[in-house]
């Protein structure tokens, strides 16, 4: 019984020196920051676009990463005229234009082409992005 008090003692000994070591090495703005615990992204945007796992990278990310390359077009200026449509609101018509486009693209353009799309204040058709992970995930494995 008594070398069971004396480890419960020593565990509490180094759980009052550790806490008092905690409190006198961090600072509050550090305590908020990075420590053990999972903090949300700062803004919803941070990764919240098509992150759909087929990507190494988080697509907000490689955006910032292109963010000064200049918009790359893939004889594709005729999607120019869906800027500001919604992902949900085109029709048949609209959608074999966008088909014509991304079946057109080499697999290794596949992720350069949705930059330049993005970078052009086009919005994906909701279709045609499930298209395109389909083939990213194809063109991957």
């Amino acid at each position: 019984m008594i070398p069971a008090f004396y480890i419960f003692l020593a565990m509490v000994v180094i759980g009052v020196i550790l806490y008092i070591h905690d409190r006198l090495t961090y600072k509050k703005g550090e305590r908020e920051e990075g420590r053990g615990e999972e903090r949300e992204p700062e803004s919803q945007d941070a990764c919240s676009d098509d992150c759909c796992g087929t990507h190494d990278v988080c697509p907000s990310e490689m955006m910032l990463k292109h963010i000064n390359d200049p918009i790359e077009y893939f004889d594709d200026e005729e999607l120019d005229a869906f800027k500001g449509r919604e992902s949900n609101d085109y029709n048949d018509d609209e959608l074999e234009l966008w088909r014509d486009v991304l079946y057109t693209l080499k697999h290794d353009e596949l992720m350069a082409w949705e930059r330049s799309i993005k970078k052009r204040g086009i919005l994906l058709p909701d279709v045609i992005k499930e298209e395109l992970i389909s083939l990213i995930n194809a063109s991957v494995s």
